[in-house]
């Protein structure tokens, strides 16, 4: 029986699509639109989506194949942001599924380096109506409704299904999001969306202290000497990872994606030669890389080779299909309705004495 190939740690060529406001690269993306090529390996030359419609359950994990199947369910990319990003908003799931046949768009995103006179526009700082977003998008003053944030390196935003936003001036942020095509524009030009986005918006006020990390001018490496959580969702989770000394991964039922953001490190995976001796697989991961990890490794250690080595950990926890036909908030029982005696007849059909000399008891 011929042996299956052992997967390895993936990374892909960057693809770079240019706008009117900077440049998105995409390191790993499986968009439609974009499709990452594998650069590395016996995979090289092979689309992400190729390799998923190959070695599906390999790569994503047996969890996370039974929630997505083909779909590979996050996308990563790197925002370089100059001059003035549109105002946007994105469906979440259902309505992007029912609409488009897609996944919605929650987003993480976290600065890489930004400068001083640079904004992020985040959510409404007031209640909002729709007739007032409507007017203020045609006039072109949304911006002016909008949380106003001056980030700074270190700091990650977590941008929900239905929240407006913009950007301005010279930044760049590491994007992690679901993988999902599905942009609104709320700017009054050839690109608008506002039509098609207005019942997807939150017109509620944004609390930001409720999606806003700083990790950056007030956390040193020294305070955070472990992983922090970024975001924890059943769309995808993210960790900032200081890698300061060797450390061991075990396979899980996902996926995993590291994303360097300073220093430098190495992949090391043992395993054995065709003679059966025992070595360790060495894949080195620089600044500004990103690498893939199947599920299908069951173990592996990041190791670093510079000092201040830090990744961003993307990954998927389990993910439960819950029937839309179900609330689970309900009341067991419904108000004014007569329940007594019920016990009673259930212990009759059962035979169950005890419960028919109790009965129901308020």
């Amino acid at each position: 029986m011929e042996q299956k190939k052992k997967l390895y740690p993936i990374q892909f060529t960057p693809e770079t699509s240019s706008h009117s406001w900077g440049d998105e690269t995409y390191a790993v993306a499986d968009l439609g639109i974009v499709d990452s090529a594998v650069c590395n390996g016996w995979l090289s030359g092979n689309t992400l989506s190729d390799v998923m419609e190959t070695y599906i359950e390999r790569i994503s994990g047996e969890d996370v194949y039974g929630y997505y199947g083909r779909q590979f369910p996050v996308a990563v990319s790197t925002l370089k942001i100059e001059g003035k990003f549109p105002v946007m908003c994105h469906p979440d799931d259902e309505a992007a599924g029912q609409r488009y046949d897609a996944l919605g768009k929650k987003t993480l995103l976290y600065i890489l380096d930004a400068d001083p006179a640079a904004k992020l526009y985040l959510g409404f700082s007031r209640e909002m109506s729709a007739g007032e977003l409507y007017t203020r998008c045609l006039d072109g003053t949304v911006r002016e409704t909008l949380n106003e944030i001056t980030p700074v390196s270190g700091d990650a935003f977590i941008i929900n299904p239905g929240t407006v936003y913009s950007a301005s001036g010279h930044l760049t942020a590491l994007c992690v999001s679901e993988a999902s095509a599905i942009s609104f524009s709320l700017e009054n030009d050839e690109e608008s969306h506002i039509e098609d986005a207005m019942d997807l918006i939150d017109y509620g006020r944004c609390d930001i202290s409720r999606i806003w990390s700083r990790h950056g001018a007030d956390a040193s490496a020294s305070q955070n000497p472990g992983s922090t959580n970024l975001l924890s969702s059943p769309e995808f989770s993210v960790n900032l990872t200081p890698v300061h000394e060797p450390m061991k991964f075990t396979a899980g039922n996902s996926f995993t994606i590291f994303s360097c953001i300073s220093g430098a490190l190495s992949i090391q995976i043992p395993g054995k030669d065709a003679d059966g001796v025992s070595h360790m697989g060495d894949y080195p991961l620089r600044k500004d890389g990103t690498v893939l990890m199947p599920a299908d490794i069951e173990e592996f250690f990041l190791v670093p080779t510079e000092r201040e080595t830090c990744v961003i950990e993307t990954f998927i926890e389990k993910r439960e299909e819950i029937d839309n036909y179900i609330n689970p908030d309900t009341e067991p029982f419904l108000e004014g309705e007569d329940y007594e005696g019920l016990d009673a007849e259930d212990a009759e059909d059962s035979g169950d004495t005890d419960k028919e000399e109790t009965g129901y008891k308020e």
